[in-house]
């Protein structure tokens, strides 16, 4: 089980993600090179992965390890 102080950190790690796929999807919308909007691009998305899985452990009330 979290404690209340490690699900806070958690929280703002997830807050944190969200803004870093906010921020790299502008980026990505307004740079001209390809090569660099794909790059843009892919880490977005995989940061929009760790915080879906991060947030469906928490939703699903398990511990992370």
């Amino acid at each position: 089980m979290l404690s209340q102080k490690e699900l806070m950190q958690i929280e703002d790690f997830l807050g944190m993600e969200q803004t870093s796929v906010k921020m790299l999807n502008y980026f990505a919308t307004n740079v001209q090179d390809n090569q660099v909007k794909q790059l843009f691009q892919q880490m977005a998305q995989k940061n929009q992965q760790h915080f879906q899985t991060i947030s469906k452990h928490l939703n699903a009330g398990q511990t992370l390890q």
